[in-house]
């Protein structure tokens, strides 16, 4: 969007407030009644002294007050923008502040006198137009040709943009400066306050930069990346996209182009450019399509020159139900019937960047938080997503706290249900186990590949094995799969052995998925860009814990001896689950042997 353009359609709230009152007596006045008059005598008065000052009188002009209002509401707008612009381009602002307000104002006065609304409406116009468009002439003057506005080629601009909005496409013929090449507008953001962010927004727009870098994030976003690598070498730049959770090779950048764009983005962030070998991190915000991302850049020196990290991600993006996740409809009734139980120790892991904090806070909202009393215990600095009726309490590991403190004044609570994210050691797993015994039920997470690695953890910290074996009541584990694209994708007939191997009898199933092969004459898929998939689930496992698992946990706490208790006490592992997946043609066998491996 247009820089100008877009303070032009902010405003001051405090200052329309101010004008509110005012503005409503004078529309009345010019409507056709005065301050104080009774209606019922208007017409009476009018013919007594055989004069008509407000038309017919007695009555409101409903017509003659949206046009007094409309003058009003663009003054109003206009006023804001012009004190905004004479800052930001280092005008005079005291100047034309007071002449862009101080005419109006004085027209507005006058117009008390002159009750006839069509000569006081043109005079309340004129008051409005004359200094605006003044000021548009001059600050055009002080300015490049780019960054001019209402000029025609800027007021089509302006339509094509606001028309685009409500669906009409219309070409538009020119943009500043700053917004030529790809509709993304990239602004400063995390300098703790909104003067310092215009400031580096202002900065970046100076540098030639900007362009390069919005390019780059531009490209990154429609490719529906996550994240951008840029890695500097004496040659060249490379560059990688995070899509899906994989990283994608693209076409190398010239230095000509990458070095501007790096040092664009550090002003943007508020970092320094000239720095190249220690460690930055800044944040700036991204508006494209519509929606604003939040970016965050992590720039590094390496050994070949240096690794610039941006992170894209939308706020407003968030799952809210078990089915979202790709949850099977039996899985969300075991999970939902051990939810509810009174007591024992629930553990929910993944591997890390598996969205363990997006399906613990779902599977948070999908619990009964209302007929019982649920309370939280968090670190400090790492906070999680607040759920309702769940009230957090924090401490601070940096001052050599743990959650025992805490845990032991909330025991004296009617209290059914804790979430604890983290347990840290042995002192607050042991007071975990005793407040099982006394009848309430946790909820906390750890990382972990697979639910009996997961148990493993949990015994390592150190409390007595057969105290939790007797507490934890079931484990959830769970990662991240690509889909297949649906556009794309082509079936195939597996080999007989390999159908063999996953446990699938011949005839069960019709055909596999893959990525299509990609060749020359191929059109590449709009879809998913080439890359085959698009999108990611979830495959879980979910153990209830049973008595042969309970044995080998109290007994000879090994990963394989687990894992084997697990599978007797019938749990479906991530294999098993990932391979009704690639069954169902949701995702491919490579992609579910990828996975598996990490």
């Amino acid at each position: 969007m247009h820089a100008h353009a877009k303070k032009f359609w902010s405003g001051t709230p405090a200052f329309r407030l101010f004008l509110l009152v005012a503005v409503t007596a004078l529309l009345v006045t010019m409507s056709g009644c005065g301050p104080g008059e009774e209606p019922e005598k208007w017409p009476a008065m009018n013919l007594k002294h055989g004069a008509d000052f407000r038309g017919d009188g007695g009555y409101l002009s409903w017509v003659n007050i949206m046009l007094a209002w409309l003058v009003f509401g663009f003054w109003v707008r206009t006023t804001d923008w012009v004190n905004t612009d004479v800052q930001e381009l280092k005008l005079d602002y005291r100047l034309w502040n007071s002449v862009v307000f101080g005419s109006f104002m004085l027209a507005f006065v006058l117009v008390w006198l002159i009750p006839i609304f069509w000569v006081s409406w043109p005079l309340l116009l004129i008051a409005y137009l004359t200094p605006f468009i003044w000021y548009v002439v001059f600050r055009n003057s002080k300015v490049d040709n780019d960054e001019r506005v209402f000029t025609p080629e800027h007021l089509h601009w302006l339509m094509a943009y606001y028309l685009a909005k409500i669906g009409i496409k219309i070409e538009a013929q020119a943009r500043d400066k700053h917004m030529k090449g790809p509709d993304i507008n990239l602004v400063g953001k995390g300098g703790g306050d909104e003067t310092t962010d215009r400031a580096r927004t202002l900065a970046a727009r100076q540098s030639e930069g900007l362009r390069p870098i919005r390019d780059i994030v531009h490209y990154g976003l429609t490719s529906r990346a996550s994240a951008v690598m840029l890695d500097y070498t004496q040659q060249s730049v490379n560059v990688r996209h995070h899509i899906d959770g994989v990283w994608h090779n693209r076409e190398p950048l010239e230095r000509e182009k990458g070095d501007p764009a790096l040092e664009a983005l550090k002003i943007l962030c508020g970092l320094e450019p000239k720095d190249r070998q220690n460690r930055q991190e800044g944040t700036f915000a991204a508006e494209y399509d519509n929606i604003e991302y939040t970016g965050t850049a992590v720039s590094q020196g390496t050994k070949t020159g240096e690794r610039a990290l941006i992170t894209l991600v939308d706020e407003k993006v968030r799952m809210n139900t078990l089915d979202e996740i790709g949850m099977r409809a039996k899985t969300q009734e075991q999970l939902k019937d051990l939810l509810n139980r009174e007591k024992g120790i629930f553990i929910l892991s993944s591997m890390p960047a598996n969205g363990l904090r997006t399906t613990t806070n779902i599977v948070l909202r999908h619990t009964d938080r209302f007929t019982r009393e649920f309370m939280a215990v968090e670190e400090e600095s790492n906070r999680f997503e607040e759920v309702e009726n769940i009230p957090v309490h924090t401490y601070n590991a940096r001052e050599d706290k743990n959650p025992v403190q805490l845990m032991v004044k909330l025991y004296r609570m009617d209290l059914n249900v804790l979430v604890i994210r983290d347990l840290v050691d042995a002192e607050t797993t042991g007071l975990v186990c005793d407040g099982v015994e006394a009848g309430r039920l946790f909820i906390t997470t750890n990382r972990a590949k697979d639910c009996a690695e997961s148990l493993l953890r949990v015994l390592k910290l150190g409390a007595p094995p057969a105290d939790v074996a007797e507490s934890v009541l079931a484990v959830f584990n769970q990662r991240l799969i690509r889909k297949l694209c649906d556009a794309c994708k082509e079936a195939y007939m597996p080999a007989p052995q390999v159908l063999q191997q996953l446990g699938i009898p011949e005839g069960r199933i019709q055909a596999f998925y893959r990525p299509p092969t990609q060749t020359e004459e191929k059109e590449v898929c709009r879809e998913c860009g080439g890359v085959g998939y698009k999108g990611r689930t979830a495959i879980f496992e979910l153990l209830e814990v049973g008595d042969t698992v309970r044995k080998v946990m109290a007994s000879a706490p090994k990963l394989d001896l687990l894992r084997q208790a697990a599978k007797k006490d019938g749990m479906r592992s991530l294999q098993e689950e990932g391979i009704l997946m690639v069954a169902k043609g949701l995702t491919s066998l490579p992609e579910l042997m990828r996975i598996l491996k990490q």
